[in-house]
């Protein structure tokens, strides 16, 4: 079980992340997830391979 939470874990942090570079907002973001805009930065705005160089959009 421990394995499949793991996967999904992975396979949302590529989720955001293709959303991110598709120019998804950080609020379509949480919306998507049940969270707040904020939560969904704290928790995936540093994922790695994240754009850099650009803000944090709202």
């Amino acid at each position: 079980m421990a394995q499949v939470r793991e996967l999904a874990g992975q396979l949302v942090r590529c989720a955001v992340l293709a959303d991110r570079r598709a120019g998804a907002t950080w609020t379509q973001i949480g919306a998507a997830l049940g969270i707040s805009a904020d939560a969904a930065r704290s928790r995936f705005g540093r994922v790695r391979g994240s754009p850099t160089g650009t803000r944090a959009r709202r």
